[in-house]
């Protein structure tokens, strides 16, 4: 016989115990959804707080982007109590001729004066063909200010490469508009370096394009150091003074070179001599090996040792047969 029981309460009774025991497990879940919501919600917060950064900052790149194309691409303004002229302007080009360098010249714009002035000094050039040679003769006019009519001084000069060494050679100068030239005002040693003679640098002098007139050789005001603008006449061997009684000098005691110099072993320097004395000054000195002499500006160099001879136009040379190099420079001159 089989007996069934209503177990339903009993059923319902465990069901209970056992909600009840998994009441902790839940609330520790629902726990945990919240925590993890939140981490999600804040992590999207601050991806869009990144995102809103990024775009701010794009779009403020953007703007000065812009903002610096429009100002590189506008005007500046013209403020005329800050323009200044330019210190080192482009000296113009002054045609050859008698005409006033103070008009452009015929075809030229007006953009391209032949007179700049800067700082109250009016420059103007020339193009001149000396010794093979394209030359830049430039000369300055020197005002005391901009309301000025006439200018107060003036120079003259010019520019030349030795070596890759700019050398400025200072041809002639004016103290007034209504005085001459005087040239030459370099220096011999200027000169030499720039290898030019006195007859080169007063050939250059007369083509300076001043601003009132023009000047021939013969009206430049040579100054007393400089002898005549016309060289001496060629000397091919030096007039040795005559001998004592009680030192003879031996005959053909230098070797001469015309036309030629030996740079290096100046030991001395008299000025404004004549060629003998020279010649005499370097045969009575023992010291003395060699000398030149300039015979345009009258100088003699006495030299205590022989170098190699260099054409040099304007010079005369003599070597002491004596002088341990004497053979092998005197073949050098021939």
């Amino acid at each position: 016989m089989q007996v069934r029981h209503d177990t339903s309460l009993l059923e319902k009774a465990i069901e209970q115990v056992l909600l009840r025991a998994s009441i902790p497990t839940l609330q520790a879940q629902a726990e945990a959804l919240e925590k993890t919501n939140k981490a999600v919600a804040i992590r999207r917060i601050a991806t869009g707080a990144a995102i809103a950064l990024v775009a701010i900052g794009l779009g403020l790149g953007i703007k000065f982007a812009l903002d610096r194309d429009l100002t590189l691409a506008s005007p500046e303004p013209q403020i005329e109590a800050q323009v200044r002229p330019d210190p080192t302007p482009q000296l113009p080009k002054v045609a050859l001729g008698a005409q006033d360098i103070h008009a452009p010249k015929p075809g030229q714009p007006p953009s391209q004066p032949d007179i700049v002035t800067t700082n109250f000094t009016k420059f103007a050039n020339r193009q001149v063909e000396l010794l093979g040679r394209n030359w830049t003769v430039s000369v300055g006019h020197h005002f005391d200010n901009e309301a000025d009519t006439s200018w107060k001084r003036a120079w003259c000069y010019t520019l030349t490469d030795v070596n890759g060494v700019e050398v400025k050679v200072e041809l002639a100068s004016r103290l007034t508009p209504a005085a001459q030239p005087i040239a030459p005002t370099a220096n011999l040693a200027t000169m030499q370096h720039a290898e030019l003679d006195i007859n080169d640098v007063l050939t250059l002098a007369s083509k300076c394009p001043w601003a009132d007139r023009e000047f021939s050789v013969s009206d430049l005001q040579v100054p007393p150091s400089v002898k005549g603008p016309k060289p001496l006449p060629p000397v091919s061997q030096p007039r040795l003074p005559a001998p004592s009684v009680s030192q003879p000098l031996p005959q053909q005691e230098f070797v001469a070179a015309d036309e030629f110099d030996i740079p290096g072993g100046d030991y001395r320097v008299e000025k404004e001599v004549p060629l003998e004395l020279c010649t005499s000054l370097c045969q009575s000195e023992a010291q003395c090996r060699a000398y030149t002499y300039n015979k345009t500006a009258r100088w003699c160099f006495l030299k205590d040792r022989v170098g190699e001879g260099q054409r040099f136009i304007g010079a005369f040379s003599g070597m002491k047969k004596t002088a341990p190099t004497a053979g092998n420079a005197a073949g050098q001159w021939r």
